[in-house]
């Protein structure tokens, strides 16, 4: 700010670890130089997408008992691959279980992009030499509470005991957002993740913080009773996520952004995975361009004009991969908050297909 039943507290941190609860970026990489459109050809080469994704994170990207990767995450890394492979199925998911495992794998040039929860930030940015495709995902800093705490806005948190990782954002966030308010806490900070879980399900503190995303998926992983806990609606941060790519291939870096941009389009437009093939008798110049009857869309991009319509009826557009996922048909059962459309009282548009 996706069914699973009951989690042991371990099986939860691996979840929690792939979401993030505000790690930081360490410095230490360095991205390879590529030329002008290698990535493409390299994908092209061996006939897939690398695409780097967190380990188990609910919603985002976690696989079923088959072994197939579902999630919002995993849907963009498809749809990059139904645009470039014409076939949104040849992509190779590589999970990292930390987010400096995934950062050094992209940096490294293991993977072709990596999308996973990470807050889109300067140090991140320019200590790593990568690029931000966009944003995907607009979350926040949150709280989760116990509901028979008579805890439901941050006043009420006053001189509580507070649980959070240690060595990320959390901290920091805590202390501006509360000295701000003038609100006091006890801090409850712990390093690993497992220990970190058992303290707040155990009662050890009042309540845990971390992005929003996270906590959700905590929720309704609780060891006990979900309805038990409560996801507080205020944040005190922004934490964008969006895809990462390396520096010094602009057109791989293009076509990773448009990429997202026909998914936004395309549910400004009404155009879903349901309706495509119907939309291709549309007259609407943005539709027809956006689906490749009108040449030229995909010149720029080195791809056919037909790029947007394979994402679309392969993948879908944005709100479809939303709802499935984090949305009303997905565990998580998120509001769009945030990441609803512009045009109605959200921050999310696209860049013009033009």
């Amino acid at each position: 700010m996706t069914g699973l039943g009951t989690m042991a507290v371990a099986a939860v941190a691996v979840a929690v670890l792939a979401l993030g609860l505000g790690l930081r970026a360490g410095a230490g990489y360095a991205a390879p130089a590529s030329a002008p459109g290698a990535t493409l050809d390299a994908v092209r080469g061996h006939g897939q997408l690398r695409c780097g994704v967190a380990a188990g994170m609910t919603g985002f990207s976690e696989r079923d008992g088959a072994g197939n990767w579902h999630g919002f995450n995993v849907d963009y890394c498809r749809a990059v691959a139904a645009a470039v492979l014409g076939d949104a199925g040849r992509v190779v998911f590589v999970p990292s279980v930390g987010a400096q495992q995934g950062l050094a794998a992209l940096a490294r040039g293991e993977i072709d992009l990596l999308n996973r929860n990470l807050t889109l930030s300067l140090k991140r940015l320019a200590e790593l030499g990568l690029h931000p495709v966009g944003v995907t995902f607009l979350d926040g800093q949150g709280f989760l509470v116990r509901r028979g705490d008579n805890i439901q806005t941050l006043r009420d948190l006053d001189g509580r005991r507070i649980c959070f990782q240690s060595g990320g954002n959390a901290d920091d966030n805590l202390r501006d957002s509360f000295s701000a308010r003038r609100i006091t806490f006890v801090p409850v900070a712990r390093a690993g993740l497992k220990d970190l879980i058992r303290v707040f399900f155990e009662d050890g503190c009042d309540a845990l913080s971390g992005n929003a995303s996270t906590l959700a998926a905590l929720q309704i992983t609780a060891p006990a009773d979900p309805d038990r806990y409560v996801l507080l609606p205020q944040r005190i941060s922004k934490e964008p996520f969006g895809p990462l790519v390396r520096r010094g291939d602009d057109g791989w870096l293009e076509i990773a952004r448009w990429t997202l941009m026909a998914m936004i389009e395309a549910e400004e437009l009404g155009v879903s995975r349901t309706n495509v093939e119907a939309m291709g008798a549309s007259t609407a110049p943005q539709i027809r361009s956006l689906l490749g009857l009108t040449p030229g869309l995909g010149r720029g991009l080195g791809l056919d004009d037909r790029w947007g319509y394979r994402i679309l009826s392969q993948v879908g557009n944005y709100g479809d991969s939303f709802t499935a996922n984090l949305g009303a048909a997905g565990p998580l059962r998120l509001d769009r908050g945030l990441n609803e459309l512009w045009t109605h009282g959200g921050l999310l548009f696209a860049f013009p297909l033009r």
